[in-house]
């Protein structure tokens, strides 16, 4: 007769339970996330706008390069808070569970975090180098941020919800595609006009449809 193994089935429940668990704590910081993020961009992408002054000639800077990449770039540090800050609140009603599933989540978060980092710095570090070089470049650089963000939210697939998968194949699609855009429209469009709409489309319209869609799914299913 064959041997019996009744620890088997016992590992599979738990594993598919940890599974389950990690989506969702997931999702909780996602979603709000997805929102904030949205609503920042369209903010400050309004406000660059407006400041660089919409009537303004197409060889004529109100703002510095400079002062573009800093806004965006202190402005892609804020979701992190918010996310910590997320992260920092389920922390707490962990504690009244299993301390091999907080340690467990945390290595999950860990590793997410490891696997963003290479692209966001590639398209940070590349972006930053060719508008610094040249100011007309300025709606390339918002293209490779927005392609390398993409390719970042698709080296988490396994860890996200499907509508952040689909986010990320979306943003690489739209970053390639603003590349070949923005070379085609120097000096025919203003850069920082054409970089800030990239921007808020990019990072605010479609964040929040994602976000809006994701939360209409969850109420869907109660």
């Amino acid at each position: 007769m064959p041997v019996s193994k009744p620890k088997q089935a016992p590992e599979h429940v738990e594993i598919v339970q940890s599974i389950m668990l990690h989506s969702q704590q997931h999702r909780a910081i996602l979603i709000p996330t997805q929102l904030f993020i949205g609503i920042l961009s369209i903010t400050i992408g309004a406000a660059l706008t407006f400041k660089a002054n919409i009537h303004t000639g197409i060889s004529e800077y109100h703002i510095t390069t400079g002062t573009w990449i800093g806004t965006w770039m202190l402005a892609a540090f804020a979701p992190i808070i918010v996310a910590s800050a997320l992260r920092s609140r389920q922390s707490k009603v962990e504690q009244r569970n299993k301390q091999d599933r907080a340690e467990s989540h945390h290595g999950h978060l860990a590793h997410i975090f490891r696997s963003l980092a290479p692209a966001l710095l590639l398209g940070a570090v590349t972006g930053t180098s060719i508008a610094f070089a040249d100011v007309r470049q300025l709606p390339l650089t918002a293209s490779l941020w927005i392609a390398c963000y993409g390719v970042a939210l698709l080296s988490i697939r396994m860890y996200c919800t499907k509508s952040t998968r689909f986010l990320g194949i979306l943003m690489l699609a739209l970053g390639l595609s603003f590349s070949i855009v923005a070379q085609r429209t120097i000096d025919l469009i203003h850069p920082i006009q054409l970089a800030n709409f990239f921007m808020i489309l990019s990072f605010g319209m479609f964040h929040l449809v994602v976000a809006s869609g994701s939360i209409l799914f969850e109420k869907s299913k109660l």
